[in-house]
Parts: structure tokens; sequence; C-alpha cells
């Protein structure tokens, strides 16, 4: 061997350290690597929406004539104050929720007939299932880095699934009202025996086995549903039932990234609202003074207040709704491991389909 062939041998023998870069490092390059919540953040870009902040003041506008109709909105009054406008808002959204809560069918308020809480949460679920739907595809776009879609494709992407929607929300409200009425007959049971304590003992324990998966599907609903909105939004092959299965399954096997995810939304949503209710009381005061100056009517600035009034709460909903896209994704990711971007998206050129072949029998005729 030369002095040459040594030397080389030996140059290859010496160890030119760990490439730290395309290990370790390059996995903390971004910090959506170490806090995937971060990814959350870039649902910030649908509340500067303007079509879609106006297809939501629509549903708002839609949903609240019928919630008025039914005569079960007791939120706001009708003319808003501008220093109570925060508290004016929060009640309104307060109400809002509950009207999508299956458990307030059985709040026992005397003032509203269970049968229109009912309506209710059916009139709820039926306007804003599409909507959620729609922004739920782009709250999921956001959050896997992708670009927004067409208004008018995630529109039709929405309406194509809103079926399956409605589904998902009747399926948990069926099963706990065939709950419902075993609970029921067995107190009708209850009332034929008289008062034989050993048997009322045992029948209120068969009203446990009944009543606890009535809790179960009922709080779980809350959560389930608004995800099985978002499953059915975010993946290819829309399904019913699997994505109300994931929903109960990501709350009730990953409760506590469920917390932490909705946490950071929710300072996500408290910061758009803070926002927003500034911009809107800043609006509303200059617009009164505007209307005063040039002597419109009271009935206009009264109207024009009250529009501008319900602005947080449209920009409030839109953020959520796009933030229930984001939260379903690392959920997901969570549960089964499937990475955040590996989301599906709708191929804008889809590829001609292939020129049929004309058969055998076809040819021997000729």
């Amino acid at each position: 061997m030369t002095p040459e062939d040594s030397s080389a041998t030996n140059e290859n023998q010496v160890h030119d350290g760990y490439d730290l870069e395309a290990g370790l490092l390059a996995r903390l390059r971004e910090w959506i690597d170490v806090f995937p919540w971060l990814r959350l953040i870039r649902i910030l870009r649908v509340v500067g929406s303007p079509p879609l902040l106006g297809l939501i003041a629509l549903t708002l506008a839609v949903w609240k004539i019928g919630i008025t109709l039914l005569a079960l909105d007791q939120s706001t009054p009708d003319v808003p104050d501008i220093a109570g406008t925060a508290n004016q808002q929060v009640n309104f959204f307060v109400a809002f929720i509950g009207h999508l809560n299956p458990a307030s069918v059985f709040h026992g308020d005397p003032e509203i007939a269970w049968w229109k809480t009912l309506l209710g949460i059916g009139w709820s679920v039926f306007v804003w299932t599409p909507v959620v739907i729609l922004l739920s595809r782009q709250g999921g776009l956001l959050t896997a880095g992708r670009s927004l879609m067409p208004l008018s494709a995630a529109l039709s992407l929405a309406l194509s699934r809103t079926l399956a929607g409605w589904l998902a929300a009747v399926v948990p409200l069926g099963c706990i009202a065939v709950l419902a009425v075993l609970i029921m007959m067995i107190g009708w049971i209850s009332g034929l025996v008289v008062d034989i304590t050993w048997l009322n003992s045992i029948m209120a324990g068969l009203t446990l086995l009944f009543a606890i998966p009535c809790g179960l599907l009922a709080f779980g609903a809350n959560v389930a549903i608004p995800l099985s909105w978002a499953a059915l939004a975010n993946e290819r092959d829309p399904d019913t039932m699997d994505s109300l299965s994931r929903g109960y399954e990501y709350l009730f096997r990953r409760p506590l990234h469920l917390a932490a995810y909705l946490l950071f939304s929710a300072i996500i949503a408290s910061i758009i609202f803070v926002l927003a209710v500034g911009v809107t009381r800043s609006a509303i005061q200059i617009n009164s003074q505007l209307l005063k100056f040039s002597d419109a009517s009271d009935g206009m600035v009264v109207t024009s207040t009250n529009l501008l009034d319900h602005l947080p709460v449209v920009v409030l909903l839109t953020a959520i709704w796009s933030l229930l896209g984001g939260v379903y994704l690392l959920l997901r990711h969570d549960a089964g491991g499937q990475e955040v971007e590996d989301l599906w998206q709708a191929d804008a050129c889809p590829e001609p389909p292939l020129p049929s072949i004309p058969s055998q029998s076809t040819d021997s005729t000729s």
C-alpha cells in the first residue's frame, strides 16, 4: 500500500460528526413541530374574509327569525346598550349554544314547553349544519397549511354533505329518546306497584342502567356532533356513523388533548371577540353620531345600532366553527397518528374519463 492510499484510508475513517440539522434540529426548526396547537393561529384568516362573515350574518339572521317565531328568544333586549355590548353578546352566545344542546329538552323550564325546545334544537341543527361543515373545511385547510377554498366550491361541498350532518345530529337524540321511553315505562310500572320498598329499589336500579347511557349520549353529543360535522367536511369518503363514532371517541379517549385544544381555541376566540367588540363600539358611536347630526329618524338609528351590535357574535361564530376543523385534525393525529397535513383535497382539474372500448359483439354485428 502506497503512502497516498494509506492517507486516503485514514481520511475516510475519520468521523465527520453528527449532522444534527438532518436529525433532531430539523424537526425543531418550526414551533408547530413542538406545539402542534399553534397551527390553530392560522385560522385567524377566516375573520378577515367578508364573504364568510356575510354568510354567517345571513345564517344568524335566518336562525334568529325562526327562534323568535318559536318564542324561544329571551337573550337580548330590543334596544341595545353600547356600554353593555359585551355582556349582551355573551348572553346571546350562551343562549345560542343552549339551543344546540340536546340535554336542554329535559331542563324542565315551565315557561317553555319541551316540544318548543325540541323544535328549537331541530331548527338550529337544520340551519347551522351546512355552515358549520363549510367553515370546518376552511379551518381544516388553514390548519394543514393550505389555502382557502373558493366560496362556491366550499358551499357545494357543504351542501353535498349536509344530509349526513343532519343524520349525525339526529342519531344521538333518537337513542336518547328510546332510553327515555324505557325510563318512563319503569316509572309507570312503579306507579302501579304503590309503595313496595324493595320493588321500588329494584326499579330505581333499573333506571340507572338507562339514565347513565342517556347522560353519556347527551353530554357527549355536545362535542361529538360538532366533531362529526368536522369529520364529514375533511374526510374524503363521508360516513355518518363513522364520523359520529370519531366524535365520541375523541371526547372519551382523548379528553386531556381535547381540553388543551379547546383552551387554546378559547384564548384565540376571546382575543377575536375583544377586538370585535372594540370595533363594534367605535362603529356604533360614529354611526349614531353621524345619523343624529344628519337628523335621521330615531327608528333608523336604533335599527342600524341593533344590526351593528350583532357583529361580535358573527365574528365569534365564524372563528369558532373554523377552529372546529383545526381541532378535529389535531385530535385525529393524536388518536390515529394521521398527519395534519395529510388532508384530502378535491382535484381542481379532474382527469377526463377514459374512452369506452366497443364490445366484441358490436364489432361482429357490424
